[in-house]
């Protein structure tokens, strides 16, 4: 590592556990490409779900698989409809400047990753035997990697670890507070099977919910970027495991509409965060932190028409005619964690004011396409989440 890389992880290592209304952590682990009915099926995951809450609403943004990524830590995915290697421009604030206003300790674990600076597109370990073309580590499955606001910090990006890291800090007890997790392109199913993934899943996950493996109140989603199928509408299973899920809750099942927004809204809503100003507003928040904070969700309205396998406009859309500039964030709204947009972003953006946005903050977790449900642009304002 470089030295200041060595910095910023060290400073990780150190941080002071913030308590949060419902868990003090949330760890999210994405695995590849699966329809929510196949995945239910599959015995490991019936093993699995006795443990946890199943979310059976849970909707992924779009096709392919880096905007879900993208869209997970930015409250966005900004019109993106491919996997090649993007650029954010540092001006579009992510989750970690939520949680930075905190002090709330952070970090992002990718089986395979090379280092905390690798930016090339994917790596293969060969130690393992991959297949040419089957690359171990992939960028586009790394949440955080795409952000200049990230990738230009050296402190920050001193976060984007590996597995070899997680076992580490898992045994030291100095996993962060929130946590990204990717498995490599085997584990996690891309260039396998369902099967196999979820075995995976399975055999990583059961020593997590030992009694013993957090002292904090930690909630553990296992979940899907993407379905696999784009003709139909874009379910994935996300399941809620963990010390930080009530045992009279587990097995059971949540039917409330949920995006890979709901994630954003529901670590604001838990820590009492400022927002981004983006989708983030308006998201719905896991029932397992509503119920303790007594936050509304509201279903969405004529989501079953909605074509979320298509990717709308944005600045990071590669078609000429879906292309447009990237869109003001509306620093007018009050998110789930009770308060106004960050301070940064206001200040940042406070010019275009009087530009009108996609994000009104009354979505209700509802997701727009490039079919015929564009995001509609209004003068910022909107009611509150």
């Amino acid at each position: 590592m470089y030295p200041l890389l060595v910095l910023g992880y060290l400073s990780l290592a150190h941080a002071a556990i913030v308590p949060g209304r419902a868990f003090d952590r949330f760890i999210t682990i994405w695995l590849e490409n699966q329809d929510f009915a196949k995945v239910i099926a599959d015995p490991d995951f019936v093993d699995l779900k006795r443990y946890g809450i199943l979310h059976t609403r849970f909707y992924a943004a779009t096709h392919p698989s880096q905007p879900n990524y993208v869209a997970a830590v930015g409250g966005d995915y900004f019109g993106l409809n491919h996997d090649e290697v993007v650029r954010i421009p540092s001006n579009v604030s992510t989750l970690v400047d939520l949680l930075d206003t905190r002090d709330i300790s952070w970090a992002g674990y990718f089986e395979g990753n090379p280092g905390p600076g690798y930016m090339a597109s994917g790596s293969v370990n060969i130690s393992k035997g991959t297949a040419e073309g089957n690359w171990d580590y992939v960028r586009k499955h790394n949440h955080f990697v795409s952000y200049d606001s990230i990738n230009m910090n050296g402190t920050r990006l001193a976060r984007l670890l590996s597995f070899e890291d997680f076992k580490r800090d898992l045994a030291a007890g100095t996993v962060p507070q929130f946590v990204a997790m990717s498995p490599d392109m085997l584990n996690d199913g891309h260039n396998t099977t369902l099967d196999y993934a979820t075995k995976w899943a399975r055999e990583f996950l059961l020593p997590l919910l030992s009694d013993s493996a957090f002292a904090e109140r930690t909630v553990i989603q296992l979940t899907y970027d993407e379905a696999d199928d784009y003709k139909k509408p874009n379910q994935i299973v996300s399941l809620l495991l963990g010390n930080g899920v009530p045992k009279n809750k587990e097995g059971s099942e949540d039917d409330t509409f949920y995006s890979h927004y709901s994630t954003l809204s529901t670590l604001q809503n838990n820590w009492e965060l400022p927002n981004l100003g983006r989708f983030d507003v308006g998201a719905n928040v896991y029932k397992l932190v509503a119920d303790v904070t007594g936050y509304r969700n509201k279903d969405p309205k004529d989501v079953a028409n909605v074509n979320n396998s298509i990717s709308y406009k944005g600045f990071l859309n590669n078609q000429s005619t879906m292309h447009v500039p990237l869109s003001a964030p509306n620093i007018k709204l009050i998110g789930a964690g009770g308060l106004p947009i960050l301070d940064a972003i206001r200040y940042m953006w406070q010019s275009h004011s009087s530009e009108k946005t996609p994000y009104d903050g009354t979505g209700n977790g509802q997701l727009f396409d490039g079919d015929k449900h564009y995001p509609i642009y209004y003068p910022q304002g909107g009611d509150d989440a």
